[in-house]
């Protein structure tokens, strides 16, 4: 019963029918019953049985992170705001916890994944007949003005009525930016997209040898559907995010060499078409420009608090936009302290990844899906580079599929089970040296691309 009410709240809470399709229902807080049942189901069969899917030190990790997000509010000098700051982060840890107390076994999260992969189908299938039909449109499709006419005449290609643009595919007037995106905290065309990257290889999951006919109907078109709702959200991140997972997937494939071309190719048609719709990539157009100055500002912000930072949430009270980066959000508002962990929880779960894959054959479905999750978090992470996602659900729920499928790796034979040398092997994986370098690499770079903006 647990497993089942989970599946079901993980397909609702991303895909978000109820809010759409039914929004009278939610002076009812259905979600949060539903997330109430399937919390208390889980915590009773986890301590019934003694078992949960997360590592340790991952635990430890996650522990220290959320009294770092209090802390940051009480170093910044507002005690009060502590108990905001950890009610706000609360969603996605227990979103965490959630899924560890749920996803103990390889087909579970094998089913996981597949609610996730539904959710997200039917979230985009909706987001695109909104852009086609427009049903739906005004919560589903984001208007933003374009910059195209910004030095035209305005009467030689006069603006429509907003009234008349029902249908978002047939304005092709270019005053006008329509970009498909969810609800919920999906509701960002970025953020949506970047969950659809995510998406992308737990989908290949389904993946069946010679079962061709299977495969086009459960694995290509909605490969298909997700990339293509994806180029709608016209996410310039998500492009990119596209991009690390064709070159994780094929560069064995083809090779280094071949990949590298292969991607040199790709990225040169997605400027162009980028270029076309008004959403360039250069540093220059004002957009991008905006995000590296607010990377600037970060950098200030950690010199002038490097410890615990400005305090959880506070970026855009020093800034009119938030910092549009993952990683300066983290080090700007939760300083050195809270960027290591964060850094930690993210190399502990590749490095466990990379375990799994390392230590199962390629037969094993343990392998397989610990591969696919590892691409997953590649994806998100590339997405995260242009997007303020560091304490967000989606993050969370992934990191929870990634213990789960080291998990699972450490039970494939019944030596390396939790509690034997092998498991704590695998627990005591070397990520604080890693996680240092990887602060220093991310400092750096931001950095870089601060200077080489200023300085162009």
């Amino acid at each position: 019963m647990s497993f089942g009410l989970f599946l079901v709240y993980v397909f609702l809470t991303f895909s978000r029918p109820i809010e759409l399709l039914a929004p009278e229902l939610g002076e009812w807080r259905p979600m949060l019953v539903l997330w109430l049942l399937a919390f208390v189901t889980a915590l009773v069969r986890t301590l019934q049985r003694r078992e949960w899917a997360a590592p340790p030190t991952f635990a430890k990790l996650l522990l220290a992170f959320t009294l770092t997000v209090a802390v940051s509010q009480v170093a910044a000098g507002w005690a009060g705001g502590a108990i905001g700051a950890l009610s706000s982060f609360s969603t996605s840890a227990l979103l965490y916890v959630l899924v560890v107390m749920n996803v103990t076994t390889i087909d579970r999260l094998k089913a996981a994944c597949g609610a996730m992969v539904a959710a997200m189908v039917v979230a985009a299938l909706l987001s695109t007949a909104a852009y086609h039909t427009g049903f739906h449109a005004k919560e589903l499709v984001l208007m933003q003005a374009s910059g195209k006419h910004d030095t035209e005449d305005p009467g030689d290609v006069p603006a429509p009525d907003e009234s008349e643009l029902l249908v978002p595919a047939d304005d092709h007037s270019g005053w006008y930016l329509w970009r498909a995106r969810g609800m919920g905290f999906l509701n960002d065309p970025n953020d949506f997209a970047q969950v659809m990257v995510m998406t992308l290889p737990m989908l290949w999951a389904l993946w069946r040898r010679r079962r061709w006919a299977y495969n086009l109907a459960w694995v290509a078109l909605p490969t298909v559907l997700l990339v293509y709702t994806t180029l709608l959200t016209q996410s310039r991140g998500a492009i990119l995010g596209i991009a690390s997972l064709l070159f994780f997937g094929v560069r064995k494939r083809l090779g280094a060499t071949r990949t590298t071309v292969l991607m040199a190719v790709l990225a040169v048609a997605g400027v162009a078409v980028s270029s076309g719709s008004g959403r360039a990539y250069s540093s220059g157009e004002q957009s991008a420009a905006d995000r590296i100055e607010a990377w600037s500002l970060g950098l200030g912000m950690l010199r002038s608090r490097p410890v615990f930072g400005l305090g959880y949430g506070n970026f855009v009270e020093h800034n009119y936009l938030t910092a549009h980066n993952s990683f300066v959000l983290c080090f700007s508002e939760l300083g050195l302290v809270g960027f290591f962990l964060w850094i930690g929880m993210l190399v502990l779960s590749y490095k466990g990844l990379s375990r799994v894959i390392e230590r199962i054959g390629p037969d094993h479905p343990e392998h397989k899906v610990a591969e696919l999750l590892r691409s997953s978090l590649v994806g998100f992470l590339t997405c995260a580079w242009f997007l303020s996602r560091a304490y967000e659900p989606p993050l969370f729920f992934l990191l929870g599929l990634c213990s789960a499928a080291w998990y699972c790796g450490a039970q494939h034979d019944g030596v390396n089970r939790p509690g034997s040398r092998g498991w704590l092997a695998m627990r005591d994986l070397p990520w604080a040296r890693t996680s240092a370098i990887a602060v220093v690499l991310a400092l750096v770079a931001v950095w870089m691309f601060v200077r080489l903006h200023f300085s162009s």
